[in-house]
């Protein structure tokens, strides 16, 4: 992280140079030693003046016209998440960021309350833990307690041998939320990257890919007692009119251990809660 008041310019740089010439069509020259892809390079493949693109990265062009940040968006190879984020910075100024840290939205606890019968959890932009429910404290004791940061977690707990794969995609989309739900302005956001690039080199190398993608469905593997490690399927939902905020749902595909295994979790926390037992049948699971 380098200029928080000029967050278009910082990352059309991070992209640029994330990027290989082979990447985008371009053969590679011999003894080269650009990190990335030249500024001259970005501007030929959008379509703009070499010395307009130089300003853009140094923060003192003028505000491009959505013509020119798509034409960026298709140069720098940014998917329709990318290129939405691209848009979206572009309209910020060097003021204030907007929170994504601060107070809890208003009904965004009560509605992780409500999926009483599976895990249920909601982030801020920075990827803090802001409210989660009892299923959801058991099921993650060490990385879903309010005011845990989910994405510190990850990197804080090394996977079990046979679990890498998972862990490692966990981690990439992660970081790759973090990017497109977090102001770039936001001085959370420039402590948690400066401190896990310097912590940990995984992080920094997953980082420096200036990936961005919101988090939605994905399968992770979780270990349940007594059955061990299942594979669950969660679902994050943006919660609208906040920034950033988002709740994460926990299901069991039909006809997988991990139905036997959420439906023994809710039992466990319920008993824990000193809820009385109720019938379980209505656990949700994707169709």
């Amino acid at each position: 992280m380098h200029d928080m008041g000029r967050p278009l310019a910082e990352f059309l740089r991070d992209r640029r140079e994330s990027l290989t010439p082979e990447q985008v069509g371009l053969p590679r020259e011999p003894r080269r030693r650009v990190r990335g892809l030249r500024r001259t390079e970005v501007a030929d493949l959008a379509g703009i003046s070499s010395d307009y693109y130089l300003r853009l990265e140094q923060g003192r062009g003028h505000q491009p016209s959505r013509q020119v940040l798509s034409a960026l968006g298709r140069a720098l190879l940014l998917d329709g998440p990318g290129e939405e984020y691209l848009h979206r910075i572009a309209d910020l100024s060097g003021d204030a960021p907007t929170s994504s840290e601060g107070d809890l939205p208003d009904g965004v606890a009560t509605l992780v309350e409500l999926y009483a019968d599976t895990p249920a959890y909601a982030l801020n932009g920075t990827l803090d833990v802001v409210a989660v429910n009892a299923p959801g404290r058991l099921l993650a004791p060490d990385q879903l307690r309010v005011g845990f940061n989910l994405l510190v977690s990850v990197f804080e707990h090394f996977p079990e041998p046979h679990s890498e794969p998972h862990w490692r995609r966990t981690a990439e989309t992660l970081a790759a939320a973090l990017r497109y739900y977090a102001d770039p302005r936001s001085p959370r956001l420039r402590a948690l990257v400066d401190g896990l690039s310097a912590s940990d080199p995984r992080f920094a190398a997953i980082w420096s890919r200036c990936e961005i993608r919101p988090h939605r469905s994905s399968w992770p593997m979780v270990h349940i007692e007594p059955h061990g490690w299942v594979s669950l399927r969660s679902e994050t939902l943006a919660v609208p009119g906040t920034s950033g905020y988002t709740v994460t749902v926990f299901f069991a595909e039909p006809r997988t251990p991990g139905v036997a295994a959420l439906r023994d979790l809710v039992a466990r926390a319920r008993a824990e809660e000193g809820v009385d037992a109720e019938p379980l049948a209505s656990i949700p699971i994707v169709p």
